[in-house]
């Protein structure tokens, strides 16, 4: 899987210019971790939503090598950005206490 900065211009598939990466992780690239507000209701709101882009093959973790995904989650804030994140942001989150960016986690809350 590739690696891109949280908030960066989404560059992976076709982007008409308002999509932001979030969740790119890979090893060497630091990221904040910890426990945030709302991260039981965000993993519940990940787990129930549809992944919108599936991709051929799957990834393994960098960091643990013992997870795989495909795909690709978007959500669309308030603010009128939409983010695209792996399918393994879940994994991260929960197995490598990942901490996305607050307007991420805000945009997921209210999807």
């Amino acid at each position: 899987m590739a690696y891109y900065k949280d908030l960066t211009p989404y560059e992976y598939w076709n982007n008409p210019g308002h999509i932001l990466n979030v969740g790119w992780l890979e090893e060497g690239n630091p990221f904040s971790i910890g426990y945030f507000p709302g991260r039981e209701q965000v993993l519940g709101k990940l787990k129930s939503m549809d992944r919108g882009h599936l991709c051929k093959g799957f990834h393994r973790c960098d960091f643990c090598n013992n997870e795989s995904g495909n795909g690709e989650y978007r959500v669309k804030g308030k603010n009128g950005k939409e983010y695209s994140s792996p399918a393994m942001i879940i994994h991260y989150i929960e197995e490598h206490l990942y901490i996305p960016p607050l307007e991420w986690i805000e945009a997921v809350l209210v999807a």
